[in-house]
């Protein structure tokens, strides 16, 4: 129901053009879109069968999980350039047949994202960093993670089954083929860092500075202060792109594994 609500909305919002007026309205499109589809939802299904919302969602902004929530930060930043290399691996599949039909639904994606972070001033800045980055970070990490990772977690009977499951259907709601790999990627560490730090803060906030990364280069881009579009991946000299993934791993392992963290699928 959300989704064909959301759909309307944003059948009545387009303009069809690319006026300054289009592209916000088309903004505050996705950021009513994200709430029906995913924040509704998952609200609903926790009122009505789970009972407290902060407390089945883990919603636990206390103590150390701020400083989790800024190590997930870091661990994020640090994978920037092996995750752009997997992009760029990813992109470069072969898929016969369905190529250019593939390739065609993703431009148009990617178009739709670069359209809507066109904008320049920074009230638009602030406003794609609402939609863009925040609006997603907070409703999809509550849907995803907070309410159907935790309900698979019960009907397998197994967290690890529960996450993968949750990637991949994580990965096939954003529905751009040539971004399978690293939004898997991304799907599964987020599923860890859910289950590791028991609070959805930690998730909230590395989603939210992923999202909040693509804004503001594409704002640097439009400003002239970047040369390359964000669309390029950057493809860092190989040693770089090594060492900034071992310490990646490396503060994963200190932050998330070596202290007994409580499983967060347990009542």
């Amino acid at each position: 129901m959300g989704f064909i609500l959301a759909t309307g909305l944003q059948m009545l919002m387009f303009f069809g053009n690319d006026s300054p007026s289009a592209i916000r309205l088309s903004l505050l499109g996705q950021g009513l879109s994200q709430l029906l589809i995913f924040f509704l939802p998952a609200v609903l299904f926790v009122l009505l069968y789970k009972g407290g919302v902060a407390h089945y969602l883990h919603l636990d902004f206390h103590g150390h999980k701020w400083l989790l929530a800024g190590v997930a930060m870091v661990v994020f930043l640090l994978l920037v350039p092996i995750n752009d290399w997997i992009i760029w691996w990813n992109d470069q599949w072969d898929l016969g047949s369905l190529e250019a039909e593939m390739r065609r639904l993703s431009d148009a994606s990617k178009l739709a994202i670069a359209q809507m972070l066109s904008l320049t001033s920074v009230g638009d800045l602030l406003l794609q960093l609402t939609v863009v980055a925040l609006i997603p970070a907070v409703c999809e990490e509550i849907f995803f993670r907070g309410a159907l990772q935790q309900i698979l977690r019960q009907w397998f009977g197994n967290i690890h089954i529960a996450i993968f499951v949750t990637a991949v259907l994580f990965t096939l709601a954003h529905g751009d083929f040539y971004g399978l790999v690293p939004r898997f990627v991304l799907g599964l560490l987020l599923g860890y860092m859910f289950y590791l730090s028991g609070s959805l803060l930690v998730n909230i906030s590395a989603h939210f500075f992923n999202n909040a990364l693509i804004v503001i280069l594409y704002y640097l881009y439009h400003k002239g202060v970047l040369a390359t579009s964000p669309e390029i991946p950057l493809q860092m000299p190989w040693l770089t792109t090594l060492l900034c993934t071992l310490a990646a791993v490396a503060l994963f392992a200190l932050y998330f594994l070596s202290k007994d963290r409580k499983n967060v699928s347990k009542k």
